[in-house]
């Protein structure tokens, strides 16, 4: 069954010049990249209760809005493609 798969995503396309195998790959390291700036926009993100000006104020070194940008860019980009690759899967029949 695993070889039927595999031979079915290889030669069959969700696009011109996609394979799905290739889109299978494309889609997993668009997670990837979302999860991890996801993670770095939570982690830039300062969040602090100062009770007086004498204490140390925390800035964050990055653009936490630009990096939520990408974020939200590549989880687009990602749900995007997995419909394509859901809409292309009813339309191929599995090898032999």
């Amino acid at each position: 069954m695993i070889k039927r798969i595999n031979r079915t995503n290889s030669l069959n396309q969700v696009d011109e010049g996609l394979t799905f195998s290739d889109a299978l790959a494309n889609r997993d390291i668009l997670h990837l990249k979302h999860g991890i700036y996801r993670n770095l926009a939570q982690a830039a993100t300062v969040t602090q209760t100062r009770h007086s000006k004498s204490e140390v104020k925390f800035n964050s070194t990055v653009d936490v809005k630009e990096i939520q940008g990408v974020a939200s860019r590549l989880a687009q980009e990602h749900r995007q493609l997995d419909a394509r690759i859901q809409e292309a899967n009813w339309r191929v029949e599995l090898l032999e």
